[in-house]
């Protein structure tokens, strides 16, 4: 007889801020496919998402989404097809400096709790998570979602915990701004 254990399987982790294409289906029918086994065989399985909800992303999303809706606060932009609207920013994001350092700008921000990015966070967040819903029901699929942002909180006490037990040691070969020497 085989003992009970909790077994965790991360599944498909699509970036929250564009559409889901072919590999995180083949992923999320894999991992589908462990979890039926392994419940079968009497585990307790977590069924773990972690999406990319937290990045540059975001900050290009939303810088982009200001310039583009000066009123998007009190009128939300239709950005159900994110994927366009990704592309766009991207673009921008790629080929315009001063766009590219306010989008990282703005991501500060987000992380930062800033209440207007929040908003515009969140909008975008659930519009791919309803996309999400439809693919994973078609498929019978199960999963609870963590996005990067759930860990943010606990970052500072963690780092804070290893500087305290001497566990960190910051790189030589990188200067204040990151950039190699």
């Amino acid at each position: 007889m085989i003992q009970k254990q909790k077994v965790v399987v991360d599944f498909s982790s699509p970036n929250i801020a564009k559409e889901m294409h072919v590999g995180h289906l083949r992923s999320t029918i894999i991992g589908e496919s462990i979890c039926r086994v392994l419940e079968f065989m009497g585990h307790d399985v977590a069924r773990t998402n972690h999406v990319g909800d937290w990045g540059t992303q975001f900050g290009m999303l939303i810088a982009y989404m200001r310039e583009a809706y000066p009123d998007y606060e009190t009128n939300f932009p239709d950005v159900r097809d994110l994927d366009t609207y990704y592309k766009a920013a991207r673009a921008r994001f790629d080929s315009d400096p001063a766009f590219k350092k306010l989008s990282q700008e703005t991501v500060v921000r987000l992380q930062a709790y800033d209440e207007t990015c929040i908003k515009a966070w969140k909008l975008i967040c659930n519009v791919s998570r309803e996309y999400f819903k439809i693919i994973y029901k078609r498929l019978d699929i199960t999963v609870e979602e963590f996005g990067e942002s759930f860990y943010n909180s606990f970052i500072p006490p963690m780092i804070e915990e290893l500087t305290a037990k001497g566990l960190i040691q910051e790189d030589a070969t990188k200067t204040k701004k990151g950039v190699k020497k």
